[in-house]
């Protein structure tokens, strides 16, 4: 029985990561036809033109989220083929994880400042929003890194601030 789970969960996320792959590629093609429209239409005026481009830039952004997803996928069901044993694997994947997350959440804010911010100044409110999330997450994994680094040495109590 642990024979057929183990194969299921690997036919799983062999599936997973390489549909995660293709859907990335389709969403860069996507981007790149939606970039290139932009700058060779000759009906759009410059202000439909860096919005096509925004939007283009906006949709590579989720695909880079996409395809470090998979590969993170990949790297810690396929290729190391393992549980997670220690606490500094452990923490060692959370961290590439919520890692990955605050970078596509933080560039995502970005375009979108700059998407907003052209359009309607009080529609920033929401990218801003969204920043300030990405950047909530990064301080709670500091918060995780700090808090588990004592586990991770083989402590009991919890390392204190510098002084």
């Amino acid at each position: 029985m642990k024979k057929l789970y183990e194969t299921a969960a690997f036919a799983y996320f062999l599936i997973a990561t390489v549909s995660l792959l293709i859907s990335a590629f389709v969403l860069m093609g996507y981007a790149l036809w939606e970039i290139a429209g932009g700058i060779l239409a000759t009906d759009l005026n410059s202000v439909n033109r860096v919005r096509s481009a925004l939007d283009g830039v906006g949709l590579m952004i989720i695909g880079f989220a996409v395809v470090e997803a998979g590969t993170f996928i990949a790297e810690e069901e396929l290729i190391r083929k393992r549980e997670l044993r220690s606490t500094r694997e452990s923490r060692r994947s959370i961290t590439k994880f919520i890692t990955i997350i605050v970078i596509a959440a933080s560039l995502e804010a970005l375009v979108m400042v700059f998407k907003t911010g052209r359009e309607a100044i009080p529609a920033v409110i929401y990218p801003a929003a969204l920043f300030a999330s990405a950047m909530l997450a990064l301080v709670a994994l500091g918060a995780y890194q700090w808090l588990s680094s004592s586990v991770e040495r083989g402590g009991d109590d919890f390392p204190q601030p510098p002084a």
